[in-house]
């Protein structure tokens, strides 16, 4: 029981010092960004997000002078200012929205092909939680083919 207290001790006063580790943001030769707790290895340039502190607790007569000054308004510009994107976020913004359609694409033809299997008659079975094998009613085969309708609507084009 004693070293258990000591581990459990020991783990508790470690945590908050793995918890405050620096994280490193760079990408790699493949354009995939990464993110570790240690710099990437070589002469690749790497962003350093720093470490996860706690915020500092203001003072009392700090908390105080802002509770009483009032808001400053926002100027017109800065509420419909929109930041620009730079060329490297539209190519992510272009990758990902490749990346999407692919998706899309696999989930059609997932979805066309489970309609064809609930349409095309036969038995279906699934395997329940104890591991048994059962097959579906003509009520589940109706839902499953409905379910494949919506699918096919959403995803296909």
């Amino acid at each position: 029981m004693n070293k258990f207290a000591l581990l459990t001790l020991a783990l508790m006063l470690a945590a908050p010092q793995m918890a405050n580790a620096a994280i490193y943001k760079w990408k790699d030769k493949d354009g995939v960004t990464r993110y570790s707790d240690t710099p990437p290895q070589g002469a690749v340039p790497y962003e350093s997000l720093g470490s996860r502190k706690p915020a500092a607790a203001k003072p009392a007569a700090d908390a105080a002078d802002t509770e009483t000054k009032p808001a400053t308004p926002a100027q017109p510009g800065n509420a419909e200012a929109k930041p620009q994107e730079t060329p490297e976020q539209l190519k992510e913004k272009q990758r990902v929205e490749e990346e999407n359609k692919k998706i899309r694409a696999q989930n059609c033809s997932t979805a066309r092909a489970n309609l064809q299997t609930y349409t095309q008659g036969g038995r279906i079975s699934r395997m329940t939680e104890q591991g048994e094998r059962e097959y579906l009613d003509d009520e589940a085969l109706a839902k499953g083919a409905e379910q494949a309708r919506k699918e096919i609507a959403e995803f296909c084009d």
